[in-house]
C-alpha cells in the first residue's frame, strides 16, 4: 500500500514538531514538508538544524506549494491561519486534518463550507478517550435533572497555551447542553467576578487553570445536594493527540469529500 503523503501546518509548533517527529518513524506516512507562517525568523533553515527533528526538510513559508503534493495536510496552527489553509485546501483538493481551537462559530462554518470540495475533519481534541467522554457527558448531562443536578466543567493546560477555556472544554460545555435540550450560549458562565449574583438553574460554570507542562486535564462535575458525579480524562503526554490526527489523517485520505469530527473515528 502507497503511503499517505503528509504536510505540516505549523511545523515548528508544539504539535507540528510531535506531528512530524511521528511521520517521520511511521510506515503508513511519508513527511513532504512543513511550513510557517511568512516573517517566522526560522525559514529557510532546514528542520534538523532548528529542532531535534530528523530531516533536512527546509522550512519554508509556501502553503499551496505544500497542498500540491501532499494527500493530507494535518493544521494545529491558528484560527485566522486555518481558515486560509482550509480555502487551499478546499482549492486544490487536499484533505484537512484541523487541531486548531478557538475558532468561533462563524469561522466553523466557512470551514464546513470548504468541507463540500474536499474532506475536512476537525475536532477541538484529537484523543480518541476525550471524544468518547463527550458522549458519556451527554448522556449524564440528559439524565441528571438540569434543577437537581449542577453542571461544572474545569480544565487544566501547560502554561503555553493561549486559548481559555479550552476548545475541548467548551466541546464538553456544549454536549452538557445538548444533553439539556439547549444551546451553550445560553447557559455558559465563563466569568463569576463581573456580577454578583446566586447560580441559576441550568448554569454551566467554566474554571480554567494554567501551568507547568500538563498536557490536558479535564473534569465534568455534575453536582446535586446529596452526591458529586465527576467525568473525568487526563492526558498523560502529547502522544495521545497526536496518534489520534494520524488516525484521523489515515481516515480523511479515503475521502473525497465532506466534513468530519473524530466521532466519525468511533465504532459505534
Amino acid at each position: 500500500m502507497a503511503k499517505i503523503k503528509v504536510g505540516i501546518a505549523g511545523c515548528l509548533g508544539r504539535m507540528g514538531q510531535e506531528l512530524t517527529k511521528q511521520i517521520l518513524v511511521d510506515k503508513n506516512f511519508l513527511f513532504v514538508g512543513g511550513y510557517e507562517y511568512k516573517s517566522h525568523p526560522k525559514i529557510g533553515k532546514k528542520l534538523n538544524e532548528v529542532s531535534d527533528i530528523n530531516s533536512d526538510h527546509l522550512v519554508i513559508s509556501n502553503a499551496t506549494s505544500i497542498f500540491k503534493i501532499a494527500d493530507v495536510v494535518i493544521d494545529f496552527t491558528t484560527p485566522q491561519s486555518t481558515l486560509k489553509n482550509a480555502k487551499i485546501a478546499s482549492t486544490l483538493k487536499t484533505a484537512l486534518v484541523i487541531g486548531t481551537t478557538g475558532m468561533n462559530n462563524s469561522q466553523k462554518n466557512k470551514i464546513r463550507d470548504f468541507a463540500k470540495k474536499t474532506p475536512i475533519l476537525m475536532s477541538s481534541n484529537m484523543s480518541i478517550g476525550v471524544n468518547l467522554l463527550f458522549n458519556l457527558v451527554k448522556q449524564a448531562s440528559a439524565s441528571l435533572g438540569g434543577t437537581e443536578y449542577d453542571i461544572e466543567i474545569a480544565e487544566t493546560h501547560h502554561k503555553h497555551k493561549v486559548d481559555a477555556p479550552s476548545g475541548t472544554a467548551l466541546s464538553l460545555g456544549d454536549y452538557a447542553a445538548q444533553g439539556r435540550k439547549t444551546k451553550l450560549d445560553k447557559v455558559k458562565i465563563l466569568d463569576r467576578t463581573k456580577s454578583l449574583r446566586k447560580r441559576k438553574d441550568g448554569d454551566i460554570g467554566f474554571s480554567v487553570t494554567r501551568g507547568g507542562e500538563i498536557a490536558g486535564e479535564h473534569i465534568v462535575s455534575f453536582i446535586s445536594k446529596n452526591d458529586r458525579v465527576d467525568i473525568v480524562h487526563k492526558a498523560n503526554d502529547r502522544s495521545i493527540f497526536v496518534s489520534g490526527a494520524l488516525k484521523a489523517a489515515m481516515f480523511v485520505s479515503k475521502k473525497k469529500s465532506g466534513f468530519f469530527d473524530m466521532s466519525s473515528l468511533i465504532k459505534k
